[in-house]
């Protein structure tokens, strides 16, 4: 793979929270780039809040672990920024968070975490029959289905819903956002992309004439990165930076040097 992506909001909320969720995906891309050989997309976000949401119904040793996994010295500062990030990105229209908490029949759930979840992490509760694994499996997908206008309907499988199951944290992140300076499908062309430094393939790449902000490092080990705003131009919240190595093999040393400073993806490029 010859390009990175990145999706962000244009205004940071800066907070201990947002530096831990930082070095989380540090972490989660890194491991991904050195273990995973395909294209993918992920949420760091996602995965965070879903073992923030673990977090705050455990204690003992497993509270430990996730605090030291996602990076948090302070449950409570997780709880207070949590709702005021949540909150942030909800009143987005292209941006739809869905939480929700389905537990067993036979499982009565501490009514202090019941609170804590909903108002901190504004998460749905449900009861589900784990004992029948395929129809708790369609129950969960259709209301994710729901959240995110039927653009991921497959969260889950009866197979994933076992005998040791007792309660399933669901978190979902639908985007849809329009380009503020949107491309017109006729302009796009089938181009070679670089696999690697002798293997190409043709594909479909979009072209635009238009002022956007860019960051260019020359040398070998440099890069160009675009930045893509979504809304309108009087209001953006979200862009997509793309980043293309200067060298068609420099993605995994571009990843690297990435994430060699501890300042945030804001600090860098906002």
């Amino acid at each position: 793979m010859s390009l990175s992506f990145f999706l962000g909001t244009s205004k940071a909320q800066i907070s201990p929270l947002t530096g831990a969720i930082n070095d989380f995906t540090k972490e989660v891309y890194l491991d991904l780039a050195a273990n995973f050989q395909r294209n993918a997309i992920i949420s760091p976000l996602s995965l965070h809040m879903a073992l923030g949401l673990t977090l705050f119904g455990s204690k003992g040793e497993t509270s430990y672990a996730i605090m030291q996994g996602i990076q948090i010295k302070n449950p409570d500062t997780l709880l207070n920024d949590y709702k005021g990030i949540i909150e942030h990105l909800s009143k987005s229209p292209e941006l739809k968070i869905a939480n929700k908490i389905y537990f067993g029949q036979d499982v009565q759930l501490d009514p202090s975490y019941e609170t804590g979840a909903l108002q901190h992490f504004n998460s749905a509760l449900g009861k589900v029959d784990l004992n029948h694994s395929q129809s708790a499996a369609d129950q969960i997908n259709n209301w994710v289905a729901h959240q995110t206008n039927n653009k991921i309907n497959n969260v889950i499988g009866s197979s994933n819903i076992t005998s040791d199951t007792r309660l399933i944290l669901i978190n979902a992140i639908h985007f849809k956002g329009i380009w503020a300076s949107p491309f017109k499908r006729n302009n796009t062309k089938d181009k070679l992309f670089y696999l690697s430094e002798t293997h190409s393939i043709r594909v479909p790449m979009m072209y635009i004439k238009e002022e956007f902000i860019m960051n260019v490092e020359v040398g070998d080990e440099g890069f160009a990165m675009l930045e893509l705003p979504y809304g309108t131009k009087q209001e953006q919240r979200f862009s997509m930076h793309v980043f293309l190595p200067n060298k068609r093999t420099g993605l995994a040393a571009l990843e690297k040097k990435f994430f060699q400073t501890n300042e945030s993806f804001a600090e860098k490029f906002g």
